[in-house]
């Protein structure tokens, strides 16, 4: 958002230049170049869009920035469900296999009686 802020302002005072019309064979104020009003039309419409492009390069790397980061945390968050995932199964495996033992045992205590 600074970015684009900086962006806006820096255009408004690349614009901000009084432009002087001068007829063919008058004598100019100050040494410079001198263009067509086509050309001129042209030149404006070309740091427009140059304007625009570079505002959506900005917008491009935002969102690269924001992606990379959204899937740094999806990746932690998988890798942190993988190794719960792990021990949770591990631990219902242990269990089932106490209960499994502990049922076996009530079984022949009472086939005993």
């Amino acid at each position: 958002m600074k970015l684009l802020l900086i962006l806006i302002f820096l255009v408004n005072t690349a614009f901000a230049q009084d432009a002087i019309i001068i007829q063919e064979g008058e004598v100019a104020e100050f040494t410079g170049i001198l263009m067509s009003r086509e050309r001129a039309t042209e030149a404006l419409r070309a740091e427009k869009a140059n304007l625009v492009l570079k505002d959506l390069q900005v917008a491009q790397e935002e969102l690269t920035e924001y992606h990379r980061v959204a899937a740094r945390t999806a990746r932690v968050k998988l890798s942190e469900a993988q190794f719960s995932g792990f021990w949770a199964n591990t631990g219902y495996f242990a269990l089932g296999v106490i209960l499994t033992g502990f049922a076996f045992k009530v079984n022949q205590k009472i086939s005993d009686l």
